[in-house]
């Protein structure tokens, strides 16, 4: 090994001995069972950038239910990551980290993949925690009020949400990013909309995600279009399997094309593009 290839391989074996350093003083911060929300929460942003390449440069900001903390520097700019706070299958929240300047951009990105992957970690643990403490109060609830044979516990006392968002949440996100990617010019593409349960807010564990995709005509590239979106369909199929349990074994995606002349005429899933009643949700594609 010559003197280049020893003095990579030390950077990198230091910000691993970085990260678990971070995810270590996370757990440590954990075991302390009488956290609330605002200490936990601050002192995770505080620690957080002591994991990350270049922590002088990094800022934290987590939002939770509607309310948020950040370091006293933090603004989004474009080196940003993200990951989602998950509790009992609802998102409720994320955690975000912005490099505030350009140090050094690597394989088009400043964070290493490692960083990614550590910032989920983080979250995972931080989501495992709040629905612990969360489990305990809502038996705690059920237990100083056991109700007679006459009386009924009032769901209100319950704290947790049996109905989960994160199902149509993440096939929203997808269905954005595939719109992002997609090359419309190359397929003749005007306009994608998102519908059905996804657009509605409703989607299940094995709801497919429906795309509507307005063409100009039916060019025969749209046989290379449908190949293309297969390929995110039956990916996208994988991760809900992992995710769910739930294997949709012809893919996940249900794309819709119509043309001009659809959309004219007001047929088949052409009416929703302008409907008063269930109007699709349009999708931002790449110029």
């Amino acid at each position: 090994m010559d003197q280049f290839d020893l003095t990579k391989a030390l950077q990198i074996f230091k910000e691993r001995e970085k990260e678990l350093n971070c995810l270590y003083r996370i757990d440590e911060l954990l075991e302390k069972s009488d956290l609330y929300k605002d200490e936990l929460f601050k002192e995770t942003i505080r620690i957080i950038p002591s994991g990350w390449q270049y922590p002088t440069v990094c800022e934290v900001k987590i939002c939770f239910e509607g309310n948020s903390w950040e370091s006293e520097d933090f603004r989004e700019t474009e080196w940003t990551q993200s990951a989602d706070l998950v509790i009992d299958e609802n998102i409720a929240g994320e955690i975000t980290v912005s490099y505030s300047q350009l140090i050094r951009m690597e394989n088009d990105s400043q964070f290493l993949p490692e960083e990614q992957k550590l910032l989920n970690n983080i979250a995972s643990r931080l989501s495992s925690f709040i629905f612990y403490k969360r489990i305990r109060k809502s038996l705690n609830t059920l237990e100083t009020k056991i109700p007679s044979k006459n009386q009924q516990v009032d769901e209100t006392d319950l704290l947790l949400s049996p109905v989960s968002d994160e199902h149509w949440k993440w096939r929203i996100r997808m269905a954005e990013k595939i719109a992002a990617r997609v090359d419309t010019t190359k397929y003749g593409i005007k306009a994608m909309y998102i519908i059905g349960s996804t657009k509605h807010s409703n989607a299940g564990p094995a709801s497919d995600i429906d795309l509507l995709i307005h063409c100009e005509n039916e060019k025969p590239l749209n046989d290379e279009l449908k190949a293309w979106l297969n390929g995110w369909s039956l990916c996208l199929s994988e991760v809900n399997f992992i995710k769910t349990g739930h294997l949709v074994k012809e893919g996940l995606l249900d794309a819709h094309f119509v043309t001009d002349q659809d959309v004219e005429e007001k047929s088949s899933f052409a009416v929703m593009i302008n409907s008063p009643y269930d109007k699709a949700r349009a999708l931002k594609t790449r110029e």
